[in-house]
Formats: structure tokens, sequence, C-alpha cells
């Protein structure tokens, strides 16, 4: 993974936020502040598995990523929060208990490659935070926990907001408010209930790259901070000019708040065009919603058009960017349109924007964007004039502005901070500090945003608190303990369904695994703990691998003993006990074979980069792992023992690899099944690894008489596998050598 070079300090705090901890952050700042450019490197080189969400499709296309409601298949609407129904009487609902109701069943319907990506996620980027609203953002939570099974917040899944919360603020029609104001103090993200009880960090952006103009800069800041004083504005004011027409080439746009206005002028100045009609259609494939549309489908211009690019341009020699200012000077069918923007001539094709989804690789397991559906048009608009919101994230040198019907919080701090300087605005309509539409409510949030901007001491004690929570994720057994209490809940419930050995089997296994494995596990914490506090390194800490690597193995020895649990004759005559049984069931396997591959990974010792790879691949091929056995011709229901059943298949000629896909098990287990077949004299050590190998590890251990796995892998090296050792050392037991 390459590292990115960052300039700004701050971004660099947040660079080490996202990649060493799992504090949730905010990322904001003035205009132009570099948080774009910060995202575009986060997406091109990803520190963890991540998806990138916005609000709305055109901000999603902009950020390369979906918007919130198609990720989490979400309904439009009020999303009433979770913890705020009574649910004892289910026939009093009220509508917005309808609503609720309606959302929190959304995720059932997601399809097996939207629940991988969910379960392994590290990384939820949210862009434009600012339009996004409480209840949705309760809704992604709640969303997330449920199908990850986490109740922690986000469902344990770091989140990054990113967007001015001083610029465009989230929508809530009046009927929508209605149902919501009993719930919600605003409609800002901020006072959603995620957000009250988890911690989050904010980093807020201050080194302007738009603008150069100091005293433009102060005003700018002025106007965002609610802050505008009489000289400032008077200097504001000092550029109205109410009858200013520019000359065509003089490259000014105009911006206005209602997109009515914007095509009233766009459509007039066209048609005062003496030149003939341009016509161009767009070619849509696949699923490209029309509300992502960047610029229109049939789009209609004139050579003597003043026209915007709508797109960066794709090929190497980048003539031009988005909010690129220019007129058309000419067109041929062949060559296409040629822009003049000031000295400079642009040749312009059509280009595409695609529209992608996220899925997973099925060879590497890891999160990647798929194209969906594209747009291919021309990459201009007509440009005279665009409203206030279309301009977010543009910059211009020439700009008329005409707020005169502002109507939200922000939109005149938006307008004025497209402009690159003083120098280049012309007001249409003067301002006026009521006309600001500024939010208590926001100045009161800003007015906290110090207090939560973290310093490298902070840095330094999250990063701490992450790395030592995934080492104790590794070595907690609270799920697989839950998901035994499942299995026998639904098992002691149905006991006149089932097979006698079920209930044979099933009885010790809870209280045996409570006392050999979670209660060793929690007394192993405390003593990581104690080896932490005094020396809190783990990549380098000896003393602490060492404890690592002996729990890995006990653990694995404990947990492959509840290996036969998935060999059992769970099958009954009643069909929805089969369903009860059969979702415990698959919950105990993906988190069976998931800590099984975790603990065997770590081995060799803990590496936090390696564990959770490792975790969030196996994740996903849990699930495939299930898929396959579901569509497998159904093999012969095992008696006896899962060794017997091991057995069998080695007899077919498989190997230790194919029996472990076969299986769907990890290797660690069926190494535990041919160890015990060698114990039994029932299959021959030498026949599961190579000559060299077996007779080193024979050697080894007739030479020194000491049964100790560990120390024989510090001897022979970390290419010899425990399992080897393992098979082999159980032969020399049979024979009665050790």
């Amino acid at each position: 993974m390459q590292t990115r070079k960052i300039e700004n300090a701050k971004l660099e705090m947040v660079d080490k936020f996202v990649r060493y901890t799992n504090m949730n952050i905010f990322l904001t700042g003035k205009a132009g502040t570099g948080k774009t450019t910060f995202l575009r490197g986060l997406a091109e080189n990803p520190t963890k598995r991540l998806v990138i969400l916005a609000p709305t499709g055109v901000a999603a296309i902009n950020a390369g990523g979906q918007t919130i409601h198609s990720f989490f298949q979400l309904e439009f609407g009020p999303q009433i929060p979770e913890d705020s129904i009574d649910r004892s009487d289910m026939s009093q609902r009220t509508p917005a208990d309808a609503i609720k109701r309606a959302s929190a069943l959304q995720y059932q319907k997601m399809s097996a490659v939207k629940l991988k990506i969910i379960r392994s996620l590290e990384l939820l980027v949210i862009d434009e935070i600012s339009m996004v609203r409480a209840d949705l953002l309760d809704a992604v939570d709640a969303v997330l926990r449920r199908v990850r099974r986490n109740d922690k917040p986000f469902g344990g899944v770091q989140l990054l907001m990113i967007g001015d919360i001083h610029q465009l603020a989230p929508v809530a029609k009046e009927e929508e408010w209605a149902l919501l104001r009993d719930y919600y103090k605003s409609v800002y993200f901020f006072d959603s209930h995620v957000l009250a009880k988890t911690p989050y960090c904010c980093i807020e952006l201050d080194h302007i790259y738009r603008q150069e103009d100091r005293q433009f800069i102060d005003i700018l800041n002025k106007v965002r901070n609610n802050r505008l004083d009489t000289e400032s504005l008077n200097v504001l004011n000092s550029h109205f000019n109410p009858d200013f027409e520019p000359d065509d080439e003089d490259g000014y746009i105009t911006l206005m708040t209602h997109n009515r206005q914007v095509d009233e002028i766009n459509e007039s100045k066209l048609k005062a065009l003496k030149t003939k009609l341009l016509k161009f259609e767009a070619k849509v494939f696949g699923n490209f919603p029309e509300t992502s549309y960047p610029t229109k489908s049939e789009l209609e211009l004139k050579i003597g058009a003043q026209v915007m690019f709508v797109k960066n341009d794709p090929s190497p020699e980048k003539q031009y960017f988005n909010g690129k200012i220019g007129r058309i000077v000419s067109y041929d069918k062949e060559d296409g349109l040629e822009v003049r923007c000031g000295d400079e001539l642009i040749e312009v094709t059509p280009v595409t924007w695609s529209n992608f989804e996220y899925s997973i690789n099925e060879n590497t397991k890891e999160i990647e964007e798929k194209e969906v559906g594209s747009f291919t048009q021309i990459p201009l608009k007509l440009a005279w004039a665009i409203t206030i919101h279309k301009s977010q994230g543009l910059t211009f040198d020439k700009l008329i502005l005409d707020a005169s019907l502002a109507f939200a919080h922000g939109q005149v701090y938006v307008a004025l901070s497209r402009c690159t300087s003083l120098e280049g605005l012309v007001l249409k309509a003067k301002l006026s500090q009521s006309g600001l539409f500024n939010d208590l409510t926001i100045n009161q949030f800003v007015t906290d945003l110090p207090s939560r901007e973290p310093n490298e001491e902070q840095f330094e004690y999250n990063r701490k608190l992450y790395e030592s929570q995934m080492l104790f994720e590794l070595i907690d057994f609270h799920d697989i303990e839950s998901d035994l209490n499942g299995i026998r809940k639904v098992v002691f419930a149905n006991k006149g369904s089932f097979d006698a050995t079920v209930n044979e089997k099933i009885a010790p296994k809870g209280q045996k695994f409570h006392e050999e494995v979670v209660e060793v596990s929690e007394k192993f914490k405390r003593q990581i703990g104690g080896i932490l506090r005094d020396n809190f390194q783990i990549d380098n800490n000896l003393q602490l691998q060492e404890r690592i690597k002996k729990g890995c193995s006990y653990f694995i020895d404990k947990l492959s003993e509840l290996e036969e649990i998935a060999g059992l004759p769970f099958e009954t005559g009643n069909k929805a006990v089969n369903e009860q049984i059969k979702k415990e069931l698959e919950s105990f396997r993906t988190d069976f074979f998931v800590k099984m591959s975790c603990l065997e990974c770590c081995l060799a010792g803990f590496e936090i980069k390696k564990y959770l790879a490792t975790k969030n691949k196996k994740i996903v091929e849990a699930e495939d792992i299930g898929k396959k056995k579901e569509k497998k011709p159904k093999e012969k229901r095992e008696k006896g023992s899962s060794v017997k059943r091991t057995k069998e298949l080695i007899d077919e000629g498989l190997t230790i690899d194919e029996i472990t896909e076969r299986r769907g098990m990890t290797r660690t287990t069926i190494e535990q099944h041919v160890a015990e077949l060698v114990l039994n004299g029932e299959v021959e050590a030498k026949d599961f690894m190579s000559k060299e190998h077996y007779d080193n590890i024979v050697e080894y251990f007739e030479e020194t008489r000491d049964a100790s796995l560990g120390r024989a892998r510090d001897v022979l090296g970390e290419d010899y596998s425990w399992g080897e050792l393992r098979i082999v050392l159980n032969e020399i037991k049979k024979n009665n050598s050790i």
C-alpha cells in the first residue's frame, strides 16, 4: 500500500487517525481547504476496507461512490429512530411506527454480496455530510449494527464524515419534520442519536487554497461564522451593480438560488444567438439515474454560447477541469466542438461518467467498485447562469451573484466562496445581515468544534486503544458462546424433534466451553493487559508475542472440540424448528470459521494489519462456504464423529486442502482430525507432508524426547506447520517413543 504525501499538518493528523485508530472523525473546513483532494487520495490509496457514500446522486458521482440510500437500501422519507417505538402494543402503531418498522426491515432484502461488504467493512466515508439529516445517519447506524450483529455505534465501523457545516443544509419538508421533531433537536447530522452516544473528533482545515485575496478570505470567514460586521458588509456591497452586463468575452457566470431563474437566463441567451442550434444526445447504459446526470441528456448548444466544463479532462493533456468557463467557437462533426478559454483553444469530444456500486472481488476478496451504468455526453453545460446548489465544489474567477431569493442556511456563503477574489465579484442584489440565514444551532456546534480537535497525545492514546482492542478481540469468545447457547436453546426447547445423539452431544458443550475457553480467555486478557501496562509495544514485545502464540495454540485445540457440532443430525420433521436451528448453525459456523482462521494466522505472533486482513477476508469466505454448501449435491449424512468423515475423504484420495474446501472447515481442524487418526493407527503421518519435513520432525522428537510443539517449532522454524508437528508427534506417541 502506497503512502500518500500530505502537505497540510491537519490532513496528516486525519490520515493518521484513519490509518491507525478506530476513532470516528468529522473533517471540516472552509471552502477550498483541500477536503475533496484528501478524499480523492484516500480513494486512490485506501488504508482500510472502505466505501464512499454521499447524500445525493450528483455528489456520489463526484465522490466516486454510491448514495447512502442505494447502498443501505433505505426508503426515502423520515427514518424514525429505533429506540423510539414502544413494541408492547403493536396494534396501536402510529404512521411513524410504520415508517420505523419498514426501515428496520430493509436490510433483510440485501443481496449476499452487499451483506459481505457490510460485514467486512472497516471504514465508512460520507462526503457532503452537511446535507445528511440526523434521522438518516441513525438509520445507517441501525443497519450496520443489525447486519454486523455488533451493538457498538455503526456496528464497530469507523466513520469519516467530510463536509462544511456552513454549506448546504439537509432538506426536511414540513410534513417530514412534523414526524421527526419529537425525536430530534434539529435536522443536522450532529444531532443524531448515534453521535450523541459515541466519541468523535473534529478536525477543521483552515488553509485556503482557492482564494489568495487576504481581505476576501477574512470577509468569507466572517460570513461563515455569522460575524459579518458593518464594515465587511459594506465592502461586499461596494460590488453591487444591478445593471452590470458583461461582454461576451469576459467569462462571467451568474449564480442564482432557483432552477427556474437559471433556465430563463440560459434559454434567453441561447435564443438570442443567431447561429445554428446544435443537438447532442447522451448515450446512457445500465443503471445511471436521471437525478445523477452531470449535464442534460439532450444538450442544445450554439456557436457563441458560454459554457462550463462539467468534468475534469480525463486525457493526459488535462486541458480543462470541472467548472472551467469558456465559449464555443466552432463545430465540426468529425473533430467535435472547439471551446475558447482565454487564449486557449480546446477540442471537446464526448466523455463518459460511470455509476459505481460496491462489490467483492472473488479472487482477492477485497471490496472494489463495479461499474453498473454509464453516461456519455459532451462535458459541457450552458453557463451564463447556474444554481448555487450546482456550484458547490467549483471555482470561478469572475462571478455575478443574485442572492435576492436566498432561502436556506449557507447559500450565500457557498456562492461567495466560489469566487477567487473580490475583484471578480459582482452583486446583482445587495446583501444584508438578515439574508445570510445563519442558524443558531450550527453556530453553537461550531463554537464547540475546537474542544473536539485532537492533538498528538490523543492520537497516541487512540492508537494504543485501537491496537489493544483488536488484540482483545482476537481472544474474545463471547460470540461463539452466544451461538452455542442459541443452538442449545433450540435443541432443548424441541427435544422430541431431534435425534437423541444431538441432545447427548450438545448438552455438555456450553458449560465446558465456558469453563475452558471463555473463563480462560478472560484471565488471558488480564495477563495481556498487565504486560501492555508495563510495556505498550505489540510488534517488538517478545513477552507479549510468546503469550499470544501459546494462547492461540491452546484456544485452537479447545475450539477444535466443537467441530463435530456441524456434523450432527439436526434435521427434524418440523419446518419451523429446521429454520430456527439453521439460522443458529449458520451464525455458529461463520463465527467459528472466522475465529479459527484468525487464531491460526496469529500462531506466529500478532500483527494488527495481518489480523485485520485475515478477519475480513474470512468473513467474506465464510459467506461463500455457506453458498457452496447449499449448491453442492447433498453429502450423505455423517454418522459418528466428524473425524470419521475426514477419514472417509482421505480414503477417497483427497488431500488436507481438498478436505478443508469440501467440508468448509479450517485447515487446523482437519489437521487435528489427521493427528487423531494417526494416533489411532488408521493413517500414516508421512502421507501428509514432504519426506524432508517428516524426517526432520521425527529426528527432532526422538533426539530431544521433548513433546513441546512450541519448542519444536522454535528449533525447526516457521516453515514447519503446527499441524505437521502434531501429526508426527502423535505417531511417535503411538509407538511409545515419548
